[in-house]
């Protein structure tokens, strides 16, 4: 059975929901977990490591909920233009068209909110292993 383009998009945009829900989620949940904690929340406040793993983890976040709003108003621009055609040979239009096509934006977002989750985690985990 062949599959057809939107079949493919389709799955991308599950596949990236998923993945968007797995960075929130662990964005702020595991910052949770840790920080309610009593033994954690020592080792980590001695260590000096609280305040820097907290702003890896909330910077990930922000970078997801910044992609995910950026792409949010691509959309609607593109909605409009549909349903309202002279606003397709608008600036905003084209702005919002390019972006939309701009997967490498998607991909360097993700690997640098994937980084930032691993440098937090990485470093608790050695704070509390030691």
């Amino acid at each position: 059975m062949a599959t057809t383009a939107e079949d493919h998009f389709a799955a991308y945009g599950e596949y990236s929901r998923v993945l968007r829900t797995w960075f929130v989620a662990y964005g702020i949940g595991g910052p949770v977990l840790l920080f309610t904690n009593d033994s954690f929340v020592h080792a980590l406040k001695t260590s000096g490591t609280a305040k820097y793993a907290a702003r890896l983890f909330l910077s990930g976040v922000a970078l997801q909920i910044l992609l995910a709003a950026l792409n949010k108003v691509a959309m609607w621009t593109l909605y409009f233009g549909e349903i309202q055609g002279s606003f397709k040979t608008t600036r905003r239009y084209s702005l919002a068209l390019r972006f939309s096509e701009a997967f490498w934006i998607d991909l360097v977002v993700d690997l640098g909110t994937m980084v930032l989750f691993g440098l937090a985690t990485w470093r608790v985990f050695t704070v509390v292993t030691a």
